[in-house]
């Protein structure tokens, strides 16, 4: 496991999953916030990430879901309480290891399980006529924030392994009954902001909770809205504990 950010606090843990061809430090400030609030953080580099993009064309979906397992397993070996936080790709991971294993909660930010493109949904066949895309290094309205660590390019092998991904994770929701906080940017350029409601109405959790931030685009926790974001997750996390 290649660790991205990490503060060994209390006995509460929080694993923080970054995106598709993205990096740990996309999720650092809501991890630093919380970890100065006395909770243990954990970012890991998923699989693939971090080195170059042909590496990650090499990768999987299910070797970023072996990363993911990898760091959830590390960090339960020294917190009695864990949760899952996710940025697109890595919300998709966390509500797929929440079907899975038994946790605290999940805070999934702009999980796609929709992309209602037709160059998507057709990757499996467009992938041999286009090799690879140009990446989308947006994702940020807040020129303040610090640049979004990304990959310039993106194999659509990859874009391939997302869809399947993708279509795991929408029948992984209704098994998913740990605790959910659901946070959607509005502005998203990259995931369409009702994915937020479409997840929100499939999980199987009975306390859940949709939030859509309308002054932030696809990386939440970099954006405007991103103070919103940090007291939304302390207070879920919070009121979660209190009911497990």
């Amino acid at each position: 496991m290649r660790v991205g950010f990490e503060a060994r606090k209390g006995k509460t843990g929080i694993l923080l999953l970054h995106g598709l061809s993205g990096a740990p430090a996309e999720v650092k400030p809501l991890g630093d916030y919380l970890a100065a609030k006395g909770y243990s953080t954990l970012g890991p580099w998923l699989k693939g990430h971090g080195t170059s993009p042909a590496d990650l064309a090499k990768t999987r979906w299910q070797d970023w879901s072996q990363s993911a397992q990898e760091a959830l397993e590390a960090l339960r070996k020294r917190c009695s309480k864990i949760y899952l936080a996710g940025l697109s790709m890595g919300a998709d991971q966390a509500l797929h290891l929440a079907s899975h294993y038994s946790v605290a909660g999940v805070i999934s930010m702009a999980a796609p399980i929709r992309i209602p493109d037709f160059r998507f949904n057709g990757i499996a066949f467009f992938r041999f006529l286009q090799r690879r895309t140009s990446n989308l290094t947006g994702g940020v309205l807040d020129p303040s924030a610090p640049p979004h660590e990304t990959y310039p390019y993106l194999s659509t092998d990859s874009l391939y392994e997302l869809k399947k991904l993708m279509r795991h994770v929408a029948d992984d929701l209704p098994f998913v009954t740990a605790p959910v906080l659901v946070v959607q940017g509005r502005k998203d350029s990259m995931v369409a902001p009702e994915n937020g409601k479409w997840v929100y109405e499939a999980l199987g959790s009975k306390l859940k909770h949709l939030v859509y931030l309308d002054r932030s685009d696809h990386v939440i926790p970099l954006d405007y809205d991103r103070g919103v974001l940090f007291e939304k997750a302390l207070r879920f996390i919070k009121t979660a504990g209190q009911k497990s």
